[in-house]
């Protein structure tokens, strides 16, 4: 990403929520959606942070996602709750469900949510990490617009829909997180990476024709092709069962697409575990034995080009310390903060 200015995160963090609060969130769900996006940046993932924003606000602007949704908890079980969205911004959604989660799985050992008419939610991190440092093994599953072929197909069909798994470590801000989709890459790099004028790597993606390419808005428009051959096709079915079928959204093709489909809500779907991490052995066991497994880890030969071995999550957590006060923008991202500025008569910070 071509770096052009570093802005302090507080004056990002103002201005999007300010943006926000033009679309009718309240204050809080704005300060929310606007954190949740930020974290995507401090942690280096970049493709779920900032760059976004003209997204969500677009879909709000447009009435197909609702800006102030009424949440509503169905009880299933003591351990089990079945959330409907509303047709809110996934952030405001996802966050309420692993708050939700969480709370279950401290007073019954486990807690499950499973998540309908919701929107797409950003970066999985930000709930793995909220039910990491409160001490829980946690799973956050969702399904996604069509982007990727099942085995055998040349046509998208599932989601490039992440798995997603924490649990704590002895350092509480520094939790083991594993999020990840089932492409082999993240489809939003694609489109922004076309915006900056990157090329990408031949076998991430093939373009409407089937054919190989490395532009990114061919790749985005055309097929996503999964990591691992048929294991990754195999997970972002199983991801469309366990975040659509399962918890009554929508699912084989049907979820829209956050980017470019603004004919109805998307009612994208989310299902999250949370585990006590004390279920079977005590909390300072439970981290004992996670601190045993990455010290042997680390200790390991490394492989050729290697200085280090990292736990999943802790490259993320190295560029969050690095990026703690402030944010990298790049100079297209800064031109459309610009212009939502504009649109929506907030006074923008990036003039400068």
């Amino acid at each position: 990403m071509k770096i052009e200015k570093r802005y302090k995160k507080k004056i990002i963090l103002n201005f999007t929520i300010n943006i926000f609060k033009k679309l009718n969130l309240s204050r809080s769900n704005a300060n929310l959606v606007a954190k949740h996006l930020l974290r995507a940046d401090e942690r280096g993932v970049w493709s779920h942070g900032i760059v976004r924003l003209p997204i969500y606000t677009e879909r709000l602007e447009k009435k197909v996602a609702n800006p102030r949704p009424k949440l509503r908890f169905k009880k299933i079980t003591n351990s089990i709750y079945h959330l409907f969205g509303d047709n809110g911004l996934g952030f405001i959604i996802a966050q309420n469900g692993i708050e939700k989660c969480v709370k279950l799985a401290h007073q019954n050992g486990i807690g499950l949510v499973a998540i309908k008419n919701s929107n797409h939610f950003g970066m999985s991190a930000n709930y793995l990490e909220y039910a990491a440092k409160k001490n829980c093994v946690a799973w956050v599953f969702t399904n996604a617009s069509k982007a990727l072929p099942p085995h055998g197909a040349m046509a998208a069909f599932f989601g490039t829909s992440p798995f997603g798994f924490a649990c704590p470590t002895k350092k509480k801000n520094k939790p083991f997180v594993l999020d990840m989709a089932s492409s082999s890459v993240a489809r939003g790099k694609l489109r922004f990476a076309a915006q900056k004028g990157i090329k990408i790597p031949y076998g991430y993606a093939l373009d409407k024709f089937g054919k190989p390419t490395n532009d990114g808005l061919k790749a985005f428009n055309g097929i996503m092709l999964p990591f691992g051959g048929m294991k990754g096709a195999g997970l972002s079915w199983m991801m469309d069962i366990v975040g659509g079928i399962f918890t009554g959204a929508n699912h084989s093709g049907k979820v829209k697409n956050a980017i470019n489909d603004f004919s109805g809500p998307a009612n994208v779907g989310h299902l999250m575990i949370c585990l006590k991490t004390n279920l079977f052995q005590s909390h300072s066991t439970f981290l004992e034995k996670i601190e045993y497994g990455i010290k042997k880890a680390k200790k390991l030969k490394k492989a050729k080009g290697f200085k280090t071995i990292l736990h999943p999550g802790e490259p993320e957590y190295n560029c969050s310390i690095k990026q703690k006060n402030s944010i990298l923008l790049s100079k297209n991202t800064i031109v459309e903060l610009q212009k939502l500025a504009s649109k929506y008569g907030v006074k923008s910070p990036f003039n400068d």
